[in-house]
């Protein structure tokens, strides 16, 4: 991702992007309002003012009364998210450091992909964070190759 693309890209929109992604590892290609509202601990009706506005940016397509769903760029900026949090708690476990939560979602907005890909290297190129869960390849787009 360039630098341009992360400066627009609060870490509160991360973290609504990052709930789309679980929730459709969880086999959910249409994410309830109400399932993120509860994730993040925010009232349904501010949901859905977010995700209206990361509709028009082109993140997420919007479906009233549905639900919201990831569209590519949105997905991309998940991925990251998820692939800089999952490596954390690797590394933290490797580190024989009890994971906490909060800070690893702390740390996942601010890791940059030079650093992301050599914690991968750095751990041997894993595949599954601590937790089972897979860690997303790195997925080049065409922010970044720009």
């Amino acid at each position: 991702m360039s630098k341009q693309t992360s400066d627009i890209i609060s870490e509160n929109v991360e973290e609504y992007l990052e709930a789309l992604w679980i929730s459709e590892e969880e086999g959910n290609p249409i994410t309830k309002i109400d399932w993120v509202a509860k994730r993040l601990h925010i009232k349904p009706p501010s949901v859905v003012e977010m995700f209206k506005k990361l509709a028009k940016k082109g993140l997420v397509k919007y479906y009233p009364y549905r639900g919201v769903q990831l569209l590519e760029a949105g997905r991309t900026i998940a991925q990251r998210v998820i692939r800089n949090h999952r490596l954390i708690e690797l590394l933290m476990k490797t580190l024989n450091i009890e994971i906490d939560e909060n800070l690893v979602c702390g740390i996942e907005h601010h890791v940059n992909e030079v650093f992301a890909k050599a914690l991968y290297t750095f751990l041997g190129s894993p595949k599954k964070c601590p937790h089972g869960k897979d860690i997303p390849e790195r997925i080049v787009s065409e922010e970044v190759i720009s």
